[in-house]
Order: structure tokens, then C-alpha cells, then sequence
């Protein structure tokens, strides 16, 4: 590459991770905006370290390293999110993809095995993450989704699209409005934060949107109903399975218990906090 003011590709980078350091990974950061002005995987972009960038280049990187300091999520910025090892694409108004939700989709898989279910709903389903995931692990399901937002809507199918996962439809409607029966699995990552854990991070520049975020006084608003609703789609012996916080895990064994579930189970994420918690319809 041709050199205007020469800049080294690790140089650009320790100035745009300096620029982020009060992200939780500056130096990642860095890297993934970087390539994606370069339009490189990032595996190239760091064999590429001593190569020189010319100023038109650093300038649009480091335009990009000031929207990440504004609090726009990495994601927001490139348009794209790797979830379980396929890239999907989101924009404001959707939650971005995590990757403890991961965990979520290795135990949906394994409860899909072990019992055979055919049948499977996502509920609060943003970007289509979960919904297209399972539905691509296993081409045998019967995968339907449903979400208030009609940006989810819009992403949702997109990344059908893109994803090539046209058996999996889509419902806009609020929690189980106009959803069929009877499904063997639903899987839920729901809005969990406290009101005033959302209102902080709005106040922080938190630009996720507080609609994916805010379960209200205690964060189980929309869990209580869930749970309290969940029975009724279910198959016999279908299965609820919800990601939420580990500190929610007590009171919502408490909730799964008082609405007669059984073989209630909790599942740990790889930092070895408590996640995902599942219960069958007795």
C-alpha cells in the first residue's frame, strides 16, 4: 500500500485502541473497525502489522474509532455480527448478538436430541440469532419466531435471506399473541435488565435500544409472563428455556416451580456464571 504520511497498520491500531480505552476491549475494537474500512478479515489485517496505511485510510478508521467512543456498538458500526460462526446483520434498534447466548444454543441442541422435539419457537427473537441457528444445526426443525419490533422484523429477514433459512417464518406480535400450538421448545432471551440498570446505561450513551433491554422493577416482568403462559403452547413434556442473569436464577426457579414445571435445570456459561435455565411442562 502506498504510504502519504506513513503509518504502520499497528500503529493506526494502538492509536485507535488508545482513543477506546474505556471500551471493554479497546484493542479488539481497533481491529475490527480497521478491517472493515480495509474490507479484510481480521486474520490478514494482523499478518499485515509493519504494512503502511495512507491517510485517507486512517482518517475513515479513526472516524469510525470516535462512533465507537460515542458508544455505538462495534457491531452497529460494520453492520454485522458473528454469532456461533455465521455473520448476521444487525442495526440500531436491535439487540446485538452475544456470545453467551451460545451457550443457550448448545443446550436447546442437545434437549432437541435427547428428545427428539420437532417443533421449536424463539420468542423475543431481535436479530434471528437463536431461530436461524437452531433451524441451520438442524434442517429437521420446525422453527418459527416472533418479536414486538418491526426492526426486528426487517433484520429477521434479512438474515433469513442471507442465511438461507427460508423455512424458518416469522410472527410480529407481543410475547404468545396469535402463536400456535403445541411446540416442544421455546427458547427466550427475553429483556432482563432492571429499569434502572437500562436507565444507567442509556445515561451511560448505551445505544442498544431500551425495548430489548428493560424487564421492568425486578427484570422478570416479561419472564413472570412467559413462564406463567409458556404451559399452554407447550407440548407434553415441551420444554422452556430462558437466558437471563445469573442473579434472576433463584427467583425464577421459584416462578417455574409455582407453574408446575419440572426437571428444572440451570446451565452455566464459560465463565461459570448460571445463565440459562430450562424446565419441561409436567
Amino acid at each position: 500500500m502506498t504510504a502519504v504520511h506513513e503509518i504502520s497498520i499497528r500503529e493506526a491500531l494502538i492509536a485507535g485502541s488508545q482513543r477506546l480505552e474505556d471500551s471493554e476491549s479497546p484493542w479488539l475494537d481497533a481491529c475490527l473497525l480497521l478491517a472493515q474500512r480495509l474490507g479484510w478479515r481480521r486474520e490478514k489485517l494482523l499478518a499485515s502489522y509493519p504494512d503502511f496505511l495512507d491517510q485517507a485510510v486512517y482518517s475513515d478508521f479513526m472516524k469510525l474509532i470516535d462512533k465507537r467512543s460515542q458508544g455505538f456498538p462495534v457491531a452497529y458500526i460494520t453492520g454485522n455480527k458473528e454469532f456461533y460462526g455465521r455473520d448476521f446483520y444487525v442495526e440500531p434498534g436491535i439487540l446485538c448478538p452475544r456470545p453467551d447466548t451460545e451457550i443457550l444454543i448448545e443446550e436447546a441442541l442437545q434437549q432437541i436430541e435427547s428428545h427428539q422435539y420437532k417443533r421449536v419457537h424463539d420468542l423475543c427473537t431481535g436479530s434471528g440469532c437463536i431461530a436461524l441457528t437452531l433451524a441451520l444445526e438442524n434442517r429437521e426443525l420446525r422453527v418459527s419466531a416472533s418479536d414486538i419490533s418491526e426492526t426486528s422484523e426487517k433484520v429477521f429477514n434479512k438474515n433469513r435471506k442471507s442465511l438461507q433459512a427460508e423455512s424458518v417464518s416469522f410472527k410480529l406480535t407481543s410475547l404468545f399473541d396469535g402463536i400456535e400450538g403445541p411446540i416442544d421448545l421455546i427458547v427466550t432471551n427475553p429483556p432482563y435488565l432492571t429499569t434502572k440498570e437500562t436507565t444507567d446505561r442509556m445515561d451511560q450513551r448505551w445505544k442498544e435500544p431500551s425495548l430489548a433491554l428493560d424487564g421492568g422493577n425486578d427484570g422478570l416482568d416479561l419472564i413472570r409472563i412467559i413462564i406463567e403462559q409458556a404451559p399452554s403452547l407447550l407440548s407434553v413434556e415441551g420444554m422452556l428455556m430462558i437466558e437471563a442473569d445469573p442473579r434472576q436464577m433463584d427467583s425464577m426457579e421459584r416462578l417455574l416451580e409455582e407453574n408446575r414445571f419440572t426437571s428444572i435445570k440451570r446451565v452455566c456459561d464459560l465463565a461459570g456464571d448460571e445463565r440459562v435455565i430450562l424446565g419441561n411442562r409436567s
